[in-house]
């Protein structure tokens, strides 16, 4: 018997292996590349972080009977998210029908993002609803259906059809705050149209798949400082216009336009960051640490939107990033965003609507200049 049991589960231990792997790579790499103590024990608690993610994104999912989840929570935003933002993410069959429903809010942008691709495959954007796209009714209610063959006026009940591939595997639900005080966030839940039978019983091929899945999900979000404009690290206070496009169609949407960068500041140091905002209704400006985790957002003032920011006289806006509040931060109109004490990371800023990439100027400065 000890025997037959030995030759089962291959393909499970076999995923289990590579998750170990993958920790054990990431980890080396965060012992690598760590310039500072405080950026060795960050990226090891982001590996954790990531770590229960991709458990969560990998094994807790039922295609048949979907449901959405948050990605992030008050303490995790790994990834390289908009903190001032929220992400769903729903796992779907694309072989099987789907009702996405709920209710707009006030909330400053929802975005659905249907993503294709399985396994090993690569993920691709396969479809996107934005709030622009919805048809709500008067009281803000909406409702799509996602299937790959057209369904019947029956099935769609006055729901507009969007339709998807059969190798689409999620849906990921962005909404953008401007001001929490006074958004409200959307509603949105998704129902199978097909029968939904009783859950099938866990295979060694299904479950080995899944944290194969896992293990690589573990190492794509470890190495985002490598892979998205990896130019920018050795070009630090600099920063670079990005379509969303280029950085990838399953990380971000059409309608946002991206100006990304390093910062590297000694003690005393700030960057400066000015620009015209273009006429859009959204935009933040968001401080990460070097492994692309927003930093202590909710007790630390490390990203801005545009309801939170008063423009200079001449239009502006400015922000300056660093480790103490410089004295241009009593002047009404200069964002202070704090680096707590970290000595280089990442700078995002995002727009909305995709709108023309404006000029964007950043200077290094002393603290008592800034």
């Amino acid at each position: 018997m000890s025997g037959a049991v030995e030759e089962q589960g291959r393909a499970t231990e076999e995923g289990w292996g590579l998750v170990r792997t993958m920790l054990d790579d990431m980890a080396a790499m965060v012992r690598s590349e760590s310039e500072s103590e405080l950026e060795l024990v960050e990226g090891f608690r982001v590996l954790g972080r990531v770590t229960a993610l991709c458990a969560e994104l990998s094994l807790d999912v039922d295609t048949e009977s979907p449901w959405f989840f948050s990605m992030n929570t008050e303490a995790r935003l790994v990834g390289g998210p908009n903190p001032d933002g929220e992400y769903h993410l729903g796992m779907v069959d694309g072989t099987r029908r789907y009702r996405v429903s709920g209710r707009r809010g006030t909330v400053t942008y929802l975005g659905f993002q249907v993503l294709a691709g399985r396994g090993l495959t690569p993920r691709r954007m396969a479809a996107y609803v934005s709030d622009r796209d919805l048809a709500t009714e008067a009281d803000g209610r909406f409702a799509f259906v996602l299937s790959a063959a057209e369904p019947t006026a029956e099935e769609l009940d006055g729901a507009p059809w969007v339709p998807m591939p059969e190798d689409a595997s999620g849906i990921v639900v962005r909404q953008y705050i401007a001001d929490r005080a006074t958004e409200q966030l959307a509603e949105f839940d998704i129902a199978a149209l097909d029968p939904v039978g009783p859950p099938p019983v866990p295979t060694d091929t299904s479950v080995g798949e899944q944290l194969t899945a896992m293990g690589w999900t573990i190492a794509k979000l470890m190495t985002l400082h490598r892979t998205v404009l990896p130019e920018a690290l050795g070009r630090p206070n600099e920063l670079f216009t990005q379509e969303a496009g280029s950085l990838g169609d399953e990380n971000t949407t059409p309608d946002n336009l991206y100006v990304l960068g390093t910062w590297r500041l000694a003690p005393d140091e700030a960057l400066e960051v000015t620009f015209t905002p273009p006429g859009t209704r959204y935009w933040s400006v968001t401080v990460e640490n070097i492994w692309h985790e927003c930093i202590d957002p909710h007790r630390r003032r490390s990203s801005v939107t545009n309801a939170g920011a008063t423009l200079r006289p001449d239009g502006t806006a400015r922000v300056v990033l660093a480790g103490e509040r410089p004295p241009s931060a009593d002047d009404g109109t200069t964002v202070w965003l704090d680096t707590g004490g970290r000595h280089r990371g990442f700078v995002c800023i995002r727009w909305l609507d995709n709108p023309q990439p404006p000029e964007v100027r950043s200077t290094v400065r002393t603290v008592r200049e800034a």
